[in-house]
């Protein structure tokens, strides 16, 4: 019995499917399969139906991969602790980021990461919060920025990093162009573009896009981008968060406007599974995001502490 075999029989309950299995596991399919039926013959124990499909394990087999499950993890945290102890800052890590978020921060981010972490491979998935928190259950990914209120619904953990404001990006056509900051009050009767997908998710954008008194134009899929198009080229103005602002260029630099209320502001936090233990990578990983996002943004728990598992 190795290590190997109990890792292809954990992903095969997890995948439900040889063939998917195989591909995360990075093998062949015959490979996956032969060395799993070698160890049902040494244990002389049948652990997957493979009559069923999809794929089930059987009564005595789901309870050989859940221990198997547990020595994989019990492995995964004594390699953490040795790495800990050695500060090898080295190996793959696979982030999660919101599509509001990773055109803003990962440019800067993959810079600062191989300035100060060379030996670290860094892969970044930009999906939707849904795909997001699927794909961290399912041990996918292993960390995400995701918004603080999503992670609160979910059985992951999340660290608060950071919260930003919620910005008005306004076509210089439009009256509020030449104020420096805009009141709440200043947006009741106004020609709004808005991302149901992106606006919708956030109460108190919620509240505001769908009043009567706005005019408002939606944008049913897209991303923020094709949103600012649309403003630069139709004028009226939309909402983006203060971070996206550094994906913008100079000339649409100039036609962001602060909100001046307590009220539009989001929290993005560093979510990840309850199983996943290695504390040195999440701190490689917050130090990081504490090169690239403003200081005065960052939440007092990620200027001042460590990450503790």
């Amino acid at each position: 019995m190795t290590f190997q075999q109990l890792e292809y029989i954990v992903a095969v309950e997890k995948f439900r499917h040889f063939v998917n299995a195989a591909t995360f596991c990075g093998v062949t399919q015959a490979t996956l399969s032969s060395s799993i039926a070698k160890l049902e013959q040494e244990i002389d124990v049948v652990i997957f139906d493979r009559s069923k499909h999809p794929i089930e394990p059987t009564v005595l087999g789901a309870r050989i991969i859940k221990q198997a499950d547990v020595i994989l993890h019990n492995s995964e945290m004594l390699r953490e602790l040795v790495l800990n102890e050695k500060k090898y800052d080295s190996g793959n890590v696979r982030i999660g980021m919101l599509p509001s978020l990773a055109p803003a921060i990962f440019p800067q981010f993959a810079g600062q990461a191989h300035a100060l972490y060379p030996k670290i491979n860094i892969q970044m998935i930009e999906a939707p919060t849904n795909e997001i928190i699927e794909q961290l259950q399912k041990e996918e990914l292993d960390m995400a920025l995701i918004n603080k209120t999503d992670v609160d619904n979910t059985n992951l953990y999340g660290v608060e990093l950071f919260t930003e404001r919620f910005m008005l990006y306004i076509s210089p056509a439009h009256m509020l162009h030449n104020r420096e900051r805009v009141l709440p009050e200043d947006l009741q009767d106004g020609d709004i573009w808005v991302l149901k997908s992106f606006h919708d998710r956030y109460q108190q954008l919620s509240e505001l896009v769908h009043r009567e008194s706005m005019h408002t134009s939606f944008l049913m899929t897209g991303s923020l981008a094709t949103l600012i198009s649309l403003v630069d080229a139709n004028g009226g103005y939309t909402l983006i968060p203060q971070l996206y602002i550094n994906a913008l260029d100079e000339r649409q630099r100039q036609n962001v406007r602060v909100i001046q209320s307590p009220k539009y502001f989001r929290t993005i936090s560093l979510a990840f599974s309850r199983q996943y233990m290695r504390e040195r990578m999440l701190n490689i990983v917050t130090d990081i995001i504490k090169h690239v996002v403003p200081e005065d943004i960052l939440t007092e728990k990620i200027k001042k502490y460590k990450i503790t598992l």
